[in-house]
């Protein structure tokens, strides 16, 4: 048996709740939550879709760590001992082996208004993202044509178009937390994945490096990696950030 402690919040009432869920090989922390909600407590909301780290949905705290509870596997992550002087942190140590003490901590993803127990309201993500306009304008007069693009400039355009916006890296970041406007990591990196796309125009480039030239976008991060760190993509939002610093240092 595995102990399952999760924050509770309904309105603005918050309580922690733990239940102990019958653990079997290869569960995930996602599964674990269907035993609760199925067998202990129907009143527990969390949201979901694939359950195969393709949506994004189940994105929340495991351990005050970010990250996709249908990937996390509960063997990996019980007994795991929490920093609880920073919810902020990534990287934890192992703790006791003892299966008395084996307890696993599930909470909501931070920097986002909480709707009811792990589920977020995404809004705020989504506008964020959004605000840099992450698509290509092309003339509804302009005739077709292939675009080919160099492999090398292809392979740098995957890395960031692997995102699936599912807001660990929001929920990770110390910039997000201090202040509500700043963009956050995926509009950023989507900002570096379109100013790479060659199809951009001249005109479309400016204003995209216009919308992140401030405290708000590219010189807000604290660079700490932390959203590199809890991607489920390896996408790497910090690296984006500081080649758009470079491009607007060199103009």
């Amino acid at each position: 048996m595995v102990r399952i402690t999760i924050l509770r919040q309904e309105g603005d009432r918050k309580w922690y709740d733990t239940f102990e869920v019958e653990e079997r090989p290869g569960m995930t922390v996602l599964e674990a939550l269907f035993q609760v909600q199925e067998r202990l407590d129907g009143s527990l909301c969390f949201r979901y879709s694939c359950r195969g780290a393709v949506c994004g949905s189940c994105a929340m705290l495991i351990n005050r760590r970010p990250g996709l509870a249908c990937r996390t596997q509960l063997s990996d992550v019980k007994g795991e001992v929490i920093d609880q002087s920073d919810k902020h942190r990534v990287l934890l140590k192992k703790g006791s082996q003892d299966p008395k003490k084996e307890e696993v901590l599930v909470e909501p993803l931070p920097n986002l208004k909480v709707i009811r127990d792990l589920v977020v309201d995404m809004e705020h993500f989504y506008r964020l993202v959004d605000s840099i306009k992450p698509w290509i304008n092309i003339p509804d007069d302009k005739s077709p044509q292939e675009n080919i693009i160099d492999p090398e400039l292809q392979m740098q355009i995957g890395r960031y178009t692997n995102c699936i916006l599912c807001s660990t890296c929001h929920g990770s970041c110390p910039a997000a937390a201090r202040n509500g406007k700043y963009l956050g990591p995926a509009a950023l990196a989507k900002a570096w994945r379109f100013y790479l796309d060659p199809r951009s125009n001249k005109e479309d480039l400016a204003d995209l490096l216009s919308r992140v030239d401030s405290k708000e976008g590219i010189w807000g991060c604290d660079v700490v990696y932390n959203c590199v760190s809890v991607c489920p993509r390896k996408v790497p939002p910090t690296t984006a950030i500081l080649k758009l610093r470079d491009v607007l240092e060199k103009e």
